[in-house]
């Protein structure tokens, strides 16, 4: 799929994504700064008349023609056009950003023009964490299958050890979904009690989980996994097709199981297998009180990154003194 946009983008363009392979970019990363600059070609050479009519055709001389403005107009045809929101917005100009610095630093272009755009602010949210209650019983729902429908229920019986498994992998260990979909048997060490990950920026990690963790997995691999182990037999999880599990698949059971816990009176809105992360980031920093330790466990290049749920724990806190009753 990279190929693809690759094949689409001017020449300059194709050795700046070349560029972020060689300094250890992912290829999600490549294939996203692709799809944007892409969209970003695409609207210079509809909107100038001089522009050729497709981005594979842009020759350099075409963005030294650019003004700072014609970025910020881009920006506002995205918000406007695309209904892109601050994030998308703010993304967008990074990405831009970034290839501009490229082509300066390359000595290919004679003036970096998006030196002149203002940054665009985006004020954090606090990420969403499992309350413990919400955990002790969204795990008895994993377990038992209570608050199910039937037709749910017939399912849940044939990947209930799968499924608690899998529950128990994201918040026993803060992997990211794409990490946890890409897991192999040959992955694991139970007697180290890890998984060998390649994590973002291609970096191999030790991840480390505990008996709990250790003892979901075990059965659900000896007692379910052969069920359907049939054309897929490296991966750790397997749809009920045998193949590798897909990330579309696990955000469904997840929201599945949410769902239930939301009917049970817990309050589960905008929950999401993102969530799940950041519910063990909250525990492992209840736990250790070291972002340090957090940092390393989450795979975060940036501290700031990992402060945010410094402010989770806060919230937390706040809500379970409130809590407390004297009469």
């Amino acid at each position: 799929m990279l190929s693809d946009y690759l094949s689409s983008l001017p020449p300059f363009a194709r050795a700046y994504i070349h560029h972020l392979g060689v300094i250890n970019k992912s290829e999600n990363t490549q294939l996203a700064y692709s799809q944007e600059l892409r969209l970003f070609f695409q609207h210079l050479c509809d909107s100038i008349s001089e522009f050729p009519p497709s981005p594979a055709s842009l020759k350099l001389s075409h963005l030294e023609s650019l003004q700072h403005t014609d970025i910020e107009a881009y920006l506002s045809w995205a918000r406007t056009y695309r209904k892109n929101g601050v994030r998308a917005l703010a993304r967008k100009q990074a990405v831009i950003c970034s290839f501009y610095h490229y082509l300066a630093k390359e000595d290919l272009i004679i003036k970096d023009i998006t030196l002149k755009l203002d940054p665009i602010q985006v004020h954090q949210k606090l990420p969403k964490a499992l309350e413990p209650e919400q955990i002790a019983d969204l795990t008895d729902i994993l377990e038992s299958g209570a608050g199910l429908s039937i037709g749910q229920l017939k399912y849940h019986n044939y990947t209930e050890k799968r499924d608690y498994a899998i529950f128990l992998t994201f918040i026993g260990t803060g992997l990211r979904l794409s990490e946890l979909c890409n897991l192999k048997l040959q992955n694991i060490d139970f007697n180290k009690g890890c998984f060998d990950v390649v994590r973002k920026g291609n970096k191999e990690s030790l991840i480390y989980f505990n008996q709990e963790v250790s003892n979901a997995l075990l059965d659900y691999i000896k007692n379910e996994r052969a069920r359907y182990a049939l054309n897929e037999p490296a991966a750790l999880f397997l749809s009920i097709q045998g193949k590798q599990i897909s990330k579309r698949a696990i955000q469904d059971l997840i929201k599945k199981y949410l769902n239930v816990l939301k009917a049970f009176g817990h309050n589960t809105e905008g929950f999401s297998t993102h969530k799940l992360r950041s519910t063990f980031a909250t525990l492992l920093l209840r736990e250790t009180d070291n972002l340090a330790i957090v940092q390393d466990a989450l795979g975060h290049s940036d501290p700031r990154t990992t402060r945010i749920y410094a402010k989770v724990l806060d919230e937390q806190l706040r809500r379970a003194a409130d809590l407390i009753k004297f009469k």
